[in-house]
């Protein structure tokens, strides 16, 4: 729903609210998608948002509080009703309680869990067992199972006893007795077949699942390179234990995209939104990295100090240094996008590095020819010099080489080590290259233009 509507809904909802045309407002409601509701309640106040979600479907309610940040959820369901938010909270996802109680206060969660029916109780302190990011602190315990001795005629009927309990239906897990996954069978295939059939003989055996310890995002790849829409998770004896399905993983791919760019930006990931993070916090995520930055920055002005005498000489040097410095970050900051994101992929390992070092080099190779080329025209049309014009161009070739190299080996390097690619961010790279341009840059201007 765009903006324009956003408005409008808005508006219409305000005027049914006070007129007290509750009917109205209802099928207003239906009219949306549980999102655009949510989206029209942060435009609201928080009487009119109560209002608004009794109004609801409990279904569509629980749905709606799911697109809200935690702290709005808990707002919400502790001021309802105790009967409606009860209602709201039973409709809502297992793996979405356990993620809202983790997430908030403790206090304010025992006041959640408290609300939770006592026979669902049980999944959800099961599910904060787990680590926030592993494939079990994501997965959900509302699927369908049945034993792989059953008839089709039999799985039918067990899916319309449980089906409308259970928010994973599309696919039917096959378990031995011990619990085992031996098998899925789609819902499709369920009903296209003859009712005496074994399940057995219509399941599919070779299952992709994903250990229960496994990190997210080896669940976002496996669900990738597969095209999945549910992906099993498995313990260590292979008894499943919970699925994942595509909206949890793009709810992993927003986190660990958001992470990977603050990281490339030289800052901590933030814990809260933007706008819920204190300015103590927003600070604390950034004054590390610029002051480490900073001490390395340093040495660029040792090196303009140390060459102050070849820059006296020849002012027109000075021209050229943005030059080098950017394109040089620049470069270094594309070869090590492409590496991480290649390295996240599992297109590439450690192992390759010697590899990609090689495919490296020739396209560096390549890069810095040309640039040298455009330097050397521009350097000779700036500064009507030969010499300048030539330790331009050798200096552009060298830098984008080793820039590029840099790039592409840092995350190889941190990867090996046990460390996050990302934390060795485009800032370091830029900082490095600055360092190692400036240097090269001097001293070849001062061997062509025999300032020594």
């Amino acid at each position: 729903m765009g903006e324009r509507n956003i408005v409008s809904f808005k508006e219409s909802a305000e005027e049914m609210l006070a007129s007290q045309d509750y009917e109205a407002l209802r099928e207003l409601l239906e009219e949306l998608h549980p999102y655009e509701v949510a989206t029209l309640l942060e435009e609201l106040e928080e009487p009119e948002q109560l209002i608004i979600l009794e109004l609801m479907p409990t279904d569509m309610a629980a749905e709606t509080l799911e697109h809200l940040e935690y702290e709005d959820q808990y707002r919400l369901l502790d001021h309802l009703e105790d009967t409606v938010a009860r209602k709201i909270i039973a409709a809502m996802p297992s793996d979405v309680i356990a993620d809202l109680v983790m997430a908030i206060h403790p206090h304010q969660a025992q006041k959640i869990l408290g609300m939770v029916p006592e026979e669902y109780l049980q999944k959800i302190e099961y599910l904060m067992t787990y680590p926030e990011d592993s494939a079990g602190g994501i997965m959900s315990l509302e699927y369908i199972a049945v034993r792989e001795r059953w008839t089709v005629e039999r799985v039918i009927e067990h899916f319309r006893k449980v089906g409308r309990k259970e928010s994973i239906a599309s696919y039917i897990y096959v378990v031995d007795n011990i619990g085992q996954l031996v098998g899925v069978v789609s819902l499709k295939e369920l009903l296209l077949s003859h009712p005496k059939t074994p399940i057995s003989e219509i399941m599919h055996t070779n299952v992709v699942a994903i250990p229960v310890d496994a990190d997210q995002e080896e669940a976002a790849k496996l669900m990738s390179q597969y095209d999945l829409l549910v992906l099993p998770v498995v313990d260590s004896r292979g008894r499943l234990v919970g699925v994942i399905t595509a909206d949890d993983i793009m709810d992993v791919i927003e986190e660990e995209s958001t992470e990977d760019i603050h990281k490339l930006g030289g800052s901590k990931p933030l814990d809260l939104p933007y706008m819920h993070s204190s300015l103590i916090t927003l600070f604390s995520k950034r004054i590390n990295w610029l002051i480490f930055l900073f001490a390395v920055q340093a040495v660029t002005s040792n090196i303009l100090k140390h060459f102050q005498s070849v820059l006296s000489s020849v002012v027109a040097l000075s021209f050229f240094i943005p030059l080098f410095t950017d394109t040089g970050g620049n470069s270094g900051t594309q070869a090590s996008s492409l590496i991480i994101r290649s390295l996240a992929l599992g297109e590439v390992t450690t192992k390759d590095a010697t590899r990609i070092l090689i495919k490296e080099l020739q396209v560096s190779a390549m890069l810095g020819a040309t640039m040298g080329i455009v330097g050397y025209f521009f350097a000779w049309a700036v500064a009507g010099s030969v010499e300048i014009a030539i330790a331009v161009a050798i200096t552009l070739f060298v830098v984008l080489v080793v820039s590029s190299t840099i790039g592409a080996m840092l995350p190889i390097i941190g990867s090996k080590l046990g460390i996050d690619p990302a934390v060795f961010s485009a800032p370091l790279i830029t900082t490095v290259v600055d360092i190692v341009a400036l240097t090269l840059y001097f001293n070849i201007a001062t061997v062509i233009l025999k300032l020594r």
